[in-house]
């Protein structure tokens, strides 16, 4: 059991929710950390506003942690997919009481080429608006300009075998390199991060899986992964 264990904010990816993140939530309750699964409609919402609302509930839940334990938490958070955008743009917006030790799963730190192909190529029919620019690299998405946090970062990547079927191929021979199905490795990767492992598993139920759960854990217990 953790002494007075920090509160461990669980945030999903694009187009998900907090249901998604439940195995991650379980596993780490069962190790004795306190986590809490937020939902955020993501589809249509920029990605600094998504920190700035997650940021008032993050406050939220500490003061219930005060009132009810007793004591102040330190707060953490485990992020799944564009979830880990969205605290690294919260985390340099707000400070938020820590230290603060954040595991991302599957980021796409650096932005996503495969959203830029899906970008490229459909016209969506609501006109101008598009739901995957924040997710484009460079200066043009809000991933690569989401701001390096004063934080304890450890990132979680895939690569999986078998992942790599549409819309993947969209990439054409970009598609060969080392990827989860949706992210590839040199995109998740964020210089200042303190650890980077990669796991044999698929982007999509990347937090479901026991090994990394267990990693997940070492790292918010110990800040790095079991090498």
């Amino acid at each position: 059991m953790v002494e007075r264990p920090p509160l461990v904010v669980l945030v999903h990816g694009f187009m998900r929710s907090g249901a998604s993140m439940l195995p991650m939530a379980v596993g780490l309750r069962r190790r004795g950390f306190v986590p809490r699964l937020v939902s955020q409609w993501n589809f249509s919402t920029e990605i600094p506003d998504l920190a700035d609302g997650l940021f008032a509930r993050v406050m939220r839940m500490r003061d219930v942690v005060s009132r009810t334990e007793g004591y102040v938490p330190d707060v953490h958070f485990v992020t799944h997919s564009m979830g880990g955008i969205v605290v690294r743009s919260m985390l340099s917006r707000h400070e938020i009481p820590g230290p603060n030790r954040v595991v991302m799963l599957a980021p796409p730190n650096r932005g996503s080429r495969l959203a830029q192909a899906m970008h490229g190529r459909w016209r969506f029919p609501w006109g101008e608006f598009d739901p995957v620019r924040k997710l484009l690299p460079g200066e043009l998405g809000s991933c690569a300009t989401a701001g390096d946090p004063d934080a304890e970062i450890g990132i979680i990547a895939g690569e999986a075998k078998g992942a790599g079927g549409f819309p993947w191929t969209m990439l054409g021979p970009a598609s060969d390199e080392p990827h989860d199905g949706k992210v590839a490795l040199d995109e998740a990767r964020l210089d200042s991060a303190k650890d980077f492992i990669v796991v044999p598993r698929g982007h999509t139920f990347i937090m479901a899986s026991p090994e990394v759960i267990e990693q997940t854990a070492a790292f918010l217990r110990d800040g790095a992964f079991n090498h």
